[in-house]
């Protein structure tokens, strides 16, 4: 379960708070609710201080919004690593892909 508690930090910036495990229904609802934050233009802070677990599926929504200007507060060790292990994947692939001969892709 993840419990998401929205903070208005300005008339520009909002936080979210995340508490609990970050997978599966409960990344996608972060996605959809963090996306809405950006579509307004607005910046976005995300508190991890509170997360015990994360999968895969959670990192990659992470990620993505990460990629898309959001910062990430207080993540735990655990996963700030996977954030940036799936950075590092992420960057290997691009230029692995962009290597490759348009011909051959």
């Amino acid at each position: 379960m993840l419990r998401i508690t929205r903070t208005v930090l300005s008339q520009q910036e909002i936080a979210l708070h995340l508490h609990g495990r970050l997978s599966g229904l409960w990344a996608e609802l972060l996605r959809r609710i963090a996306e809405s934050v950006l579509d307004e233009n607005l910046t976005l802070t995300i508190d991890l201080t509170n997360v015990s677990y994360a999968d895969c599926e959670g990192i990659t929504v992470l990620t993505s919004l990460l990629g898309r200007g959001a910062r990430d507060v207080n993540a735990p060790l655990f996963v700030a690593e996977q954030i940036r292990k799936c950075k590092d994947s992420n960057n290997t692939q691009v230029k692995q892909g962009s290597s490759t001969p348009a011909g051959e892709r």
